[in-house]
């Protein structure tokens, strides 16, 4: 799925949208999103469709409870239950939500404040099928609304962790130290640093390793366990790892860096406390 660095850039978080449903032409270029964006690096296919703000022939409203106005299109998207399936799912939402950012359209990931059941009934989802979140897709509406105010306020939604937080090298024993110079991680890390996340909490940790004959980043999830374990089967912090990887394979791709993710049998560096391993660049 070909996608240009600058959409990871100008992607922001839009609540207030123009009522004003979709044209055909992007509703067929998300469509085409849609198949683009699988299989996920642990090699789920989510599925994915369009619903209507009221969930059309499939009856219910899908509910932002004041979180989104205006919208009335929501990309609606299921994945089979399974270990990294929420990271499978947050890595091909986040591939549509750059493309509709591409697109010129406004879209903001949902985890916790819609309804599920519309999402499934809309798909048709099986028995072990789950919707890990959603997100309105359309016009902004040109106005920061008050839903955009309050959560970006209480969120520190304009502010990222600065890199030393995030970012660190892998010594000798495996050992996490400062980062120091990123290299050609640079374009990668800072990409990573630009993404969105579940309440902003920015759960990626990112190790360079320099130690062997080829360069590579290994992935983490600084967990709070409590906060993404809360939703049973929906893993906020997993759909966070998605989206971080989503954004390393854009960011490469652009600068023209080779690689692509991998999970070791064991973590290749030093893991303490709540974090935990995920995968390797």
């Amino acid at each position: 799925m070909k996608i240009g660095i600058d959409a990871i850039y100008r992607r922001v978080s839009v609540r207030t949208y123009d009522p004003a449903p979709l044209g055909p032409e992007a509703v067929a270029a998300l469509e085409a999103a849609f198949l683009e964006a699988v299989p996920g690096p642990f090699g789920r296919k989510p599925r994915f469709t369009l619903v209507s703000r009221d969930g059309g022939a499939h009856g219910g409203k899908i509910g932002t409870y004041g979180v989104i106005s205006g919208a009335t299109t929501f990309i609606a998207g299921v994945v089979e239950t399974g270990d990294f399936a929420c990271v499978d799912f947050g890595y091909s939402l986040e591939g549509i939500i750059l493309r509709a950012t591409e697109l010129g359209l406004g879209t903001c990931w949902l985890g916790g404040v819609f309804d599920r059941a519309v999402v499934k009934r809309a798909l048709g989802a099986g028995r072990t099928e789950f919707c890990p979140a959603t997100s309105p897709v359309g016009k902004a509406s040109g106005k920061l609304g008050l839903q955009d105010r309050l959560i970006r306020a209480g969120a520190d939604a304009r502010n990222r962790k600065d890199a030393s937080e995030l970012f660190f090298s892998a010594g000798e024993d495996g050992s996490w130290f400062p980062l120091g110079t990123p290299g050609s991680f640079a374009p990668l890390l800072e990409a990573v640093r630009l993404g969105p996340s579940a309440s902003n909490k920015q759960p990626w940790r990112l190790v360079a390793d320099r130690r062997g004959p080829a360069e590579a980043l290994h992935l983490f999830m600084q967990e709070e366990r409590f906060y993404n374990n809360m939703l049973g089967a929906v893993k906020l912090q997993e759909i966070d790892m998605g989206i971080a990887m989503r954004h390393v394979e854009v960011a490469a791709a652009s600068a023209g860096i080779q690689g692509s993710w991998n999970r070791l049998g064991a973590s290749p560096v030093k893991s303490e406390g709540t974090r935990r391993y995920i995968a390797s660049w």
